[in-house]
């Protein structure tokens, strides 16, 4: 009876590994970056908000790279300072794409130095740590 728990464990495990439906690549990838916000002194709420909003008209709604992004704040638990960002992209490459029209669109919307900076300034004077992933999604498993 081992010896058969064995060869069906093997089996199944092959299965996963080796059948090319499981993970197919035709799912979107995603970068998710979560934020730790903090508001300076003189801050407001409204004042990041209001950052977010000029980062999202200006560089997110326009770069074509970008399938769709969404913002989520976070509600309830332990550590109120999360915002996290969930961007979908078409495909691996489209990632560094993104990244790179992202860079044209900053310049365009900012083509002022000086006026980039103090954007910059402003936005990361209410960031802390963030961090970064980049995962792709399980078409199969989509509800």
């Amino acid at each position: 009876m081992k010896q058969f728990s064995k060869i069906f464990l093997a089996i199944f495990i092959a299965f996963f590994l080796f059948n090319t439906n499981s993970f197919a690549q035709d799912g979107s990838y995603y970068t998710v970056t979560t934020w730790k916000i903090t508001t300076p002194e003189g801050g407001t709420n409204a004042e990041f908000n209001e950052i977010m909003k000029e980062w999202y008209d200006k560089v997110v709604s326009k770069n074509e790279k970008i399938i769709s992004e969404r913002v989520l704040r976070h509600l309830s638990g332990s550590d109120g300072r999360d915002w996290i960002f969930i961007t979908e992209y078409a495909s691996w490459n489209d990632i560094n794409d993104a990244a790179t029209r992202q860079n044209e669109l900053v310049q365009e919307a900012w083509p002022d130095e000086g006026d980039r900076r103090e954007f910059f300034r402003k936005f990361f004077s209410y960031t802390g740590t963030h961090s970064d992933e980049i995962l792709q999604e399980i078409p199969d498993l989509r509800k």
